[in-house]
């Protein structure tokens, strides 16, 4: 008996120094060597290097708790991260929530954590522009918004659905960018979240809103239906742990000011992708691999690995 206690005793404190509290969902027993890794990615707004710092600790925390390699791999561009997505290459995504609400849509994928702060979008204009109603805005005034398949950018095309009664899009990268592009009348209309807005414009002087937008779901985590259930539940659970929360820390710190994650409900997705079905249905419909196979195959995927013990 006591040998027993002393075994477990000295289980415990080993689980302990891992930095994993002893939880009931923990995996019972390890992976064997050979073992196909899971594969954790993210929507490529970086560069590998901080895509690396940022979801390589996620990825070393899910191996210990699963008890099974996980690798995080840094997609070199939207084309073949979109290719991933069409294809359910990856097992655990980090993403908009219009690729969540795609994926929870047409993969029956299992929603994880997502960032507690909702998505608000802001249409605006600076003070005394011509441009002041959404019908003149509509007349080929020029917008600077962030390229397609960005949230925002289509939230705001959703706005104008007639495709003879548009603005003229300007890609541009990063909130900042716009905002000071819109103040220096290079162009007439801006699209930002809210958040943003309120931050370079407290006030409300320097900016006037044409439209604005529903409360949306943030980012979140989705995992692939091609995991067994009992893995799925186990990663979500993980995430949401006290430990999870430190594995978390960079990028609860990049995208929710800190906040912890909570938990997401399918629901709240529902509608989310509609945009990016208007995008990309004709496509997913008629072979994806012959429309991108080029483009992927150029651009390539950089694997990234996060070593597990």
């Amino acid at each position: 008996m006591k040998r027993q206690q002393a075994i477990g005793k000295t289980l415990r404190t080993f689980i302990a120094g891992l930095g994993i509290a002893a939880v009931p969902w923990l995996c019972a027993r390890a992976a064997p060597a050979s073992a196909k890794p899971y594969i954790l990615t993210a929507a490529p707004r970086e560069t590998a290097a901080r895509g690396q710092r940022d979801y390589g600790p996620i990825a070393a925390f899910l191996a210990k708790v699963l008890h099974h390699p996980v690798v995080y791999r840094h997609p070199d561009g939207w084309l073949s991260y979109e290719l991933w997505l069409w294809k359910d290459h990856a097992d655990i995504y980090f993403e908009g929530p219009q690729f969540v609400a795609w994926q929870l849509d047409h993969l029956q994928q299992t929603l994880g954590p997502r960032i507690p702060q909702p998505q608000d979008w802001r249409l605006y204009t600076w003070k005394g522009s011509p441009v002041q109603t959404m019908n003149e805005a509509a007349t080929g005034a020029s917008l600077c918004t962030p390229p397609i398949p960005n949230f925002g950018a289509l939230w705001v095309m959703g706005l104008f659905p007639d495709p003879t009664r548009q603005p003229y899009v300007r890609d541009m990268h990063g909130w900042k960018s716009i905002y000071k592009a819109v103040h220096n009348h290079q162009c007439a209309l801006g699209i930002g979240p809210k958040l943003t807005l309120d931050y370079l414009d407290p006030k409300h002087t320097q900016m006037t809103i044409l439209s604005r937008s529903v409360h949306y779901p943030n980012q979140a985590f989705a995992i692939s239906a091609k995991l067994p259930q009992g893995v799925r539940t186990a990663i979500v659970r993980a995430l949401l742990s006290p430990a999870g929360e430190q594995a978390l820390l960079r990028l609860r710190k990049r995208f929710a000011h800190g906040r912890r994650m909570i938990a997401g409900h399918a629901s709240q997705y529902q509608g989310v992708a509609d945009g990016l079905d208007a995008q990309w249905g004709t496509i997913y419909a008629t072979q994806i691999n012959h429309y991108l196979r080029q483009d992927a195959k150029r651009e390539g995927i950089k694997a990234v690995l996060q070593t597990a013990h």
